[in-house]
């Protein structure tokens, strides 16, 4: 590339200025994509990623819905396999003009930070972080959290600031440790958020249902040929035997046939509606953010797991499933957040929780802090909890807690990207280790 487009690895929270570090790569250039992916392929083994998209693959060929859903969850997999199979064809390197495709600069950077962070490794340590990429790999949480890790430190370092990994080299059961931040350090726990947490219905049991629905569900929405919508409401959550999945298959397909409410013997309703499908378009499918809003608008539901199935007729089915038993989202992530603060905190030392939710855009974390700032406005669930999670006397190490949305890749200074997301601290100013300098953890200048 005539002029290469720098790719700045991870996290800014808000626009900064570039800090390298010997032990974490902070800034990639895209013209480097290939030397990094070649050291990348060397030290952990192209092999891991192809396994896991081999897999995914086998998946997808079983049920086509579940494309989108394995693709998300496994990215950094997926992109590196792109990269394998362009190595692959170009004699083993992959070709300069991949540098350009901006799909593969998440692989990238993550490859960047994790071989300069190796890099300083003793052999035994080393090797103990290569096992856990490789399981990170096999297990879409365990890789959310592991990147996370990255990004909260490169957001530290690129303040000027020592990060060091604790549990790596066996100081503490805390992720990190800010060595120059306040009196002593400041110990960090990260926690990734899932879109599931606290939910009685997963995303993957609403594909798999979904699947299982398909085949019947189809032709009924060909004979009405309009917009139908259903809302099926389970007690608790979906059955777990795949007969009495078949049943409920057969019921729900009943009940839109029938264009009819019904509540089965168990206790599982189904609310049965019409809507004007003149507005969905292949832009609104390919939008899930937009896509959850015009269902919850349709369906009159909020924050459920949903899917449009349509036929070329014109007929279109827009499905919701839910439970009954309240999602507990917030509660589960605090549970979370008060264990981490009370098993791998040392209590010895300042302590920061970071969540990071896997569901939340950047303008939906933002929203949420304009509402708080709002003197007319309630409180947000979120403010209130981290209110009662703040305040309690067994938390008094705890100096904040810091929330942050999905990252997204944006343009940044400099004719450079970006990959980060936004963030929403509260302080605690009544702990006892509180620093003045705790005030701006998030902020852009140390």
């Amino acid at each position: 590339m005539a002029n290469p487009e720098k790719l700045l690895c991870k996290i800014s929270l808000e626009t900064q200025s570039n800090v390298s570090s010997t032990m974490l790569t902070t800034e990639v250039h895209a013209a480097d994509i290939p030397k990094i992916f070649a050291e990348f392929s060397n030290f952990i083994d192209d092999t891991h990623w192809q396994s896991r998209v081999r897999l995914c693959k086998d998946e997808m060929r079983g049920n086509s819905f579940l494309r989108d859903f394995l693709v998300a969850e496994n990215d950094l997999a997926f992109q590196l396999d792109h990269l394998s199979g362009l190595a692959k064809k170009s004699g083993g390197r992959v070709p300069s003009v991949a540098c350009s495709d901006h799909g593969i600069y998440p692989a990238a950077s993550f490859a960047a930070q994790i071989l300069s962070f190796v890099e300083g490794l003793s052999r035994e340590h080393r090797r103990r972080f290569e096992r856990r990429v490789h399981g990170a790999f096999k297990n879409p949480d365990d890789m959310r959290g592991l990147r996370l890790e990255l990004a909260i430190a490169t957001h530290f370092l690129r303040r000027g600031q020592t990060v060091s990994w604790p549990e790596i080299t066996g100081g503490g059961t805390f992720d990190l440790l800010i060595d120059d931040a306040g009196h002593g350090g400041l110990e960090v726990e990260c926690k990734s958020v899932s879109n599931d947490k606290g939910r009685k219905i997963h995303r993957r049991e609403m594909i798999d249902f979904v699947h299982l629905l398909t085949p019947t569900l189809v032709p009924v929405i060909r004979r009405h040929g309009k917009g139908l919508f259903a809302v099926l409401t389970v007690p608790g959550r979906l059955p777990t035997l795949y007969k009495q999945r078949v049943q409920l298959a057969k019921d729900l397909t009943s009940s839109v046939s029938r264009f009819q409410d019904a509540v089965l013997s168990d206790g599982t309703a189904i609310r049965i509606g019409e809507f004007d499908s003149s507005g969905i378009d292949d832009a609104l499918l390919r939008d899930q953010s937009r896509l959850r809003a015009f269902t919850e608008a349709v369906t009159g539901t909020s924050q459920r797991e949903a899917v449009v199935i349509g036929d070329r007729s014109g007929g279109t089915l827009a499905l919701v499933v839910q439970s009954a038993l309240d999602d507990e989202l917030l509660k589960a992530t605090f549970d979370t957040l008060s264990r981490a603060a009370r098993q791998q905190l040392s209590r010895n030392r300042a302590g920061l929780v970071v969540a990071a939710f896997a569901g939340l855009n950047v303008t939906q974390m933002l929203s949420i802090a304009q509402q708080d700032r709002d003197p007319e406005a309630p409180p947000t669930a979120l403010r209130m909890h981290v209110s009662r999670f703040l305040s309690s006397s067994d938390r008094d190490h705890v100096i904040g807690a810091g929330f942050l949305s999905a990252g997204e890749l944006h343009a940044a200074p400099h004719g450079s990207l970006d990959s980060g997301g936004s963030a929403y601290y509260f302080k605690n100013g009544k702990s006892r280790y509180w620093s003045p300098e705790f005030d701006g953890l998030f902020t852009a200048d140390h």
